[in-house]
């Protein structure tokens, strides 16, 4: 069952116990950086190169830069007014 805007449909309201679940994915890459291609060679330049290559979408994370999925929990307290 495909769940969108973070609910799967239901037959009744939710009632009980909340939880929110975060999902996070890592996507990872090595990207080399020449030093002809920095005006300084220096780790900070190297960064902000590769920053700036990500940003202009000339670096773009795939299926195969995946590295695993982390999921955390909280638990939603009840307002006492009656919202979230």
């Amino acid at each position: 069952m495909k769940i969108e805007n973070g609910r799967k449909p239901l037959d009744r309201a939710p009632s009980g116990r909340a939880f929110k679940v975060t999902v996070s994915e890592l996507y990872q890459r090595e990207i080399t950086v020449y030093e002809s291609e920095m005006k300084e060679a220096t780790k900070e330049e190297a960064v902000r190169m590769v920053e700036n290559w990500w940003q202009d979408s000339q670096i773009d994370l795939n299926e195969a830069d995946f590295q695993g999925v982390e999921y955390s929990v909280t638990e939603i307290k009840e307002n006492p007014e009656g919202g979230e």
